[in-house]
């Protein structure tokens, strides 16, 4: 045999070696950027975990803080923020049915005098990325001890609330509690410019040792006559949370995206054939009163994020396991899955391994029903994650993606076209021809020498919602020929037609 041969022979070997020590799924993936990917991140209000970072802050400096949120997001390749803005029946913006938050001024009730979720909408689509509100369905305060303020609708109507656990809960058993929340809801969505509604794993609250959730009066009013089982009755009633919530959604903004982030097992094997291999003591099914199943099988939902906030050697709730049925159990809805980033360092053996993160995330991308990521919570990424941040820049988002909106595509209404593509240095400026308020644009570009290729990720530069865009500034000054194209992106996630090309030096 020949050296060349030999050498060849060796280079094989070491191939196979490599494709049996990190399976195909793995290798492969680290590569692979798609064009449509969830990359959000969770930006909690509660308690001031993430924003703002205590209350009280001038006006200026809770808006100095969030523009260094966003922009770190930017910076990371994030392209969806879940912005909570109803921590507990208290809110976020002007709402003439809640009052607003203490984690603003510190003082429940009192204006900050501007309106923050306004605030962020602005600038975050200033920077292409999507916002979705992020409320709480039912937890109405977080402490018992603490006096409500004169707006909660607690004073208008207590018969409405239960005591369990020190925190006030709305009854989901009262059929009024549901109507107050879609007023709520149908507030929030008609009075702003936000990409979702999103609502976290708190619907029944997780169980408290020897407390009886107190909705034994409700079930006897309202469901002993239909259901056997207390707890088939309070998932009724969660089921319809959820499906009059989209209801009321659509109702205004047909093309708002509606998606639920329940805890990471819906049910265990051991208690349903169709549950997964995890043996965890709580569930959404039997703990929360949460069947997201049903709700993806009757595509209540636009999306679900299923909060995996475990490692991979997780003797009682597996990553794997949990990734593989999830991908499995999706029922044509776009799954992401919820990351645990705030684990990172903790003392668990999973997540002293700098490689866990990326191996998650490198996981995902190999399933055919799995669609992104998110993280849990944002300022985590201000910390030293091990080199987390920069797996993100430099490997998983080196690229732009655009938010998979998979189940509700709706294409272009009239044909809307780009046109009168005009660009001086970095800027880039058009006209739409039939362009509507949802309209957004995708910025492409790419080098003269390669053919115009829209499904390939790299060529994508941004998203804007205004009709017009400035270039980044680059390292270098010398300036290179690339062509540019814009595309019309409605709501619903659907690209109309690709403009003329533009040759500009930058």
């Amino acid at each position: 045999m020949r050296y060349s041969e030999k050498y060849l022979v060796h280079l094989i070997g070491l191939l196979m070696g490599l494709l049996i020590f990190f399976p195909f799924r793995q290798v492969n993936a680290q590569v692979i950027s798609p064009k449509y990917e969830m990359r959000g991140v969770w930006v909690a209000t509660v308690a001031n975990i993430d924003w703002p970072s205590k209350p009280g802050l001038k006006v200026k400096e809770q808006k100095k803080e969030a523009v260094d949120i966003i922009e770190h997001c930017k910076e990371l390749g994030l392209n969806t923020i879940f912005f909570q803005v109803r921590p507990a029946s208290d809110v976020l913006y002007r709402s003439e049915l809640e009052p607003w938050s203490k984690v603003l001024t510190g003082e429940a009730g009192k204006d900050p005098k501007y309106d923050p979720l306004q605030y962020w909408i602005e600038q975050a689509h200033i920077r292409g990325i999507e916002l979705h509100a992020w409320i709480n369905p039912y937890r109405a305060s977080m402490n018992l001890k603490v006096d409500l303020p004169a707006k909660h609708p607690f004073h208008r109507q207590p018969e409405l609330f239960v005591e369990y656990g020190n925190k006030l809960y709305f009854n989901p058993g009262n059929p009024q509690s549901n109507e107050h929340i879609n007023k709520v809801v149908k507030e929030l969505v008609q009075n702003y410019d936000i990409d979702g509604v999103h609502m976290d794993d708190y619907f029944y609250p997780y169980p408290v040792k020897d407390k009886v959730f107190p909705d034994s009066v409700e079930y006897a009013r309202y469901g002993s006559s239909a259901f056997d089982d207390i707890n088939a009755w309070r998932r009724h009633n969660v089921d319809n949370t959820i499906q009059s919530l989209q209801l009321t959604i659509r109702s205004v903004k047909p093309w708002m995206q509606f998606g639920v982030s329940p805890f990471g097992v819906w049910r265990n094997k051991s208690d349903d054939p169709r549950g997964s291999e995890s043996r965890a003591g709580t569930t959404n099914y039997d703990g929360l009163h949460a069947d997201v199943l049903l709700w993806m099988q009757n595509k209540w939902i636009d999306y679900v994020v299923p909060q995996l906030y475990w490692g991979t050697s997780h003797p009682v709730a597996n990553y794997n396991h949990l990734s593989d049925w999830w991908n499995e159990n999706h029922s044509g809805v776009p799954v992401y899955i919820g990351h645990g980033v705030y684990r990172v360092g903790s003392d668990k053996p999973d997540w002293q391994d700098k490689s866990q993160l990326p191996y998650q995330m490198r996981r995902v991308r190999t399933y055919p029903n799995l669609n992104g990521n998110v993280f849990f919570s944002y300022k985590h990424f201000k910390r030293d994650l091990m080199g987390f941040q920069d797996s993100l820049v430099n490997q998983f988002y080196t690229n732009r993606a655009l938010v998979p909106h998979m189940d509700r595509k709706k294409p272009i209404e009239n044909n809307t076209e780009v046109i009168k593509l005009k660009a001086n240095s970095r800027r880039i400026k058009w006209k739409a021809d039939k362009a509507d308020a949802s309209t957004r644009f995708v910025i492409y570009l790419y080098s003269p020498t390669e053919a115009f290729n829209p499904d390939s990720a790299h060529m994508i530069q941004d998203v804007s919602y205004d009709n017009k865009y400035r270039l980044p500034k680059k390292n270098s000054r010398l300036k290179k020929e690339y062509l540019v194209r814009v595309a019309a992106l409605n709501r619903y996630g659907a690209e109309g037609a690709y403009s003329q090309p533009l040759l500009l030096k930058y």
